[in-house]
């Protein structure tokens, strides 16, 4: 019985919530203590792992006096994080990141607020990971609480954020729904883009000197990941691509310079087809580019659609959206009186939907907004279009395509998408 178990655990293959089949290769456990904090349950998630995927059915990891034991099978190496579950039900978690090992990894870990205490011992990714970052702590921690008390000073005395940068966070407290927030999120996105968010005095003493140290923290980061072609450093570059690149350029532009080498050196790792994928996302889903096509199954029968069926000769937004996504849902209501103006004359609408699960709260949500354009669904990122699209880890898209499938505009404001609906439809 004992054979037949093995047999069965040796030939098991996993599939993974990004869609692709992986065979188990090895067995971890990890365990240890738990120092000064009242946590009853740890929970456990691969980087690679969509985390609302995750998020909707985590596996619980007892504590129990303190002490804590968990063995779980893994199909190759790539970085982990340890969560407590009651700082992921508050929203404000601090992620243990580590590294499997084919054996035993161990931990000591503190409250949230001691968390530069945690130990993690066994294995050579792990002590190369808490090598890097004390590294990095010894280099830029002194001048990043140097800036972190120039930002308080200034805030505590009225000079950090500009008149219209306050004026406008005036009117989001005051903002009840969601369409009233989207426009003023918008424009503070556009603030935050311009600096015009912060007076003169902000910029003089901290932003322009934060800036200069994230971009010598970056190049630092990135001379290391050249000369250290590792899992490690693949785990960085994931880390960045995941939520830094899709907003910061030089980010973009490091990332793809050192993707070749890991690509290379690691051809079948998960952190290849993510990073590769995300990388040619960004890089094509941009004005005057070609848009992406996909096949994605539709909600109303399940049918698999070619989005470039539903959108052939027509001037289309395509929405990539969520039924969990509040901020999605508003734009989407934003543009429900566009679509109504300008169906007749040539205009589409295509949902893109990222479900996890099951449909069931797509379906109803639907149902609710009354959207009548036809929707497609990508359920547990099997698709990877999010990905595919350049946002792994964002909260929604919004791509305006013309009649011939050029990017007119990407994440348009409603007054935008109005104005070049009126130029190219009128």
């Amino acid at each position: 019985m004992k054979k037949l178990g093995l047999i069965f655990l040796l030939g098991l293959i996993i599939l993974t919530t990004n869609g692709f089949s992986q065979q188990i290769i090895a067995q971890c456990t990890i365990k240890g203590e738990v120092i000064n904090r009242d946590s009853k349950f740890l929970t456990i998630r691969k980087t690679s792992e969509s985390f609302r995927s995750f998020h909707s059915s985590y596996p619980k990891i007892k504590i129990n006096k303190g002490k804590f034991e968990y063995t779980f099978p893994y199909s190759e190496p790539e970085a982990y994080e340890l969560i407590f579950v009651d700082e992921l039900n508050k929203g404000s978690w601090a992620p243990i990141v580590f590294f499997p090992n084919n054996g035993i990894v161990e931990f000591k870990l503190y409250p949230q607020a001691d968390r530069t205490k945690n130990k993690i011992n066994n294995g050579e990714l792990n002590a190369e990971y808490e090598t890097f970052n004390l590294n990095k702590k010894k280099l830029f921690e002194k001048r990043i609480n140097e800036l972190s008390k120039i930002q308080d000073d200034l805030n505590a005395k009225n000079e950090y954020n500009s008149l219209e940068y306050e004026e406008l966070r005036k009117q989001l407290r005051a903002a009840k729904t969601h369409e009233e927030k989207v426009p003023l999120y918008q424009k503070q996105d556009e603030l935050e883009k311009t600096h015009a968010r912060y007076t003169d005095k902000a910029k003089q003493q901290f932003l322009t000197p934060l800036d200069s140290l994230r971009n010598a923290e970056l190049q630092w980061k990135y001379d290391h990941i050249k000369r250290n072609v590792t899992l490690v450093s693949y785990y960085l570059i994931w880390s960045d691509v995941e939520m830094e690149m899709e907003k910061n350029s030089l980010v973009a532009k490091l990332a793809s310079d050192v993707f070749p080498l890991f690509e290379k050196k690691y051809p079948g790792h998960i952190y290849t087809k993510l990073i590769g994928t995300q990388i040619e996302g960004l890089r094509t889903v941009k004005t005057g580019n070609k848009y992406i096509d996909l096949k994605a199954p539709s909600v109303a029968n399940g049918d698999t659609v070619q989005l470039s069926h539903l959108i052939q000769n027509r001037v289309a937004l395509i929405d990539l959206w969520g039924s969990w996504c509040g901020p999605c849902i508003a734009k989407s209501r934003l543009v429900l009186p566009i679509y109504h103006k300008y169906k007749e004359k040539g205009f589409e609408i295509v949902g893109i939907a990222r479900e996890f699960k099951t449909t069931n709260a797509l379906r109803k949500r639907i149902e609710i907004e009354k959207f009548p354009w036809t929707n497609l669904v990508d359920l547990d990122d099997k698709l990877n279009i999010w990905n595919q699209y350049g946002i792994s880890n964002g909260v929604g898209l919004m791509v305006l395509v013309d009649k011939d499938g050029t990017i007119l505009s990407v994440d348009p404001t409603s007054a935008e998408l109005e104005k070049i609906l009126e130029q190219k439809l009128n």
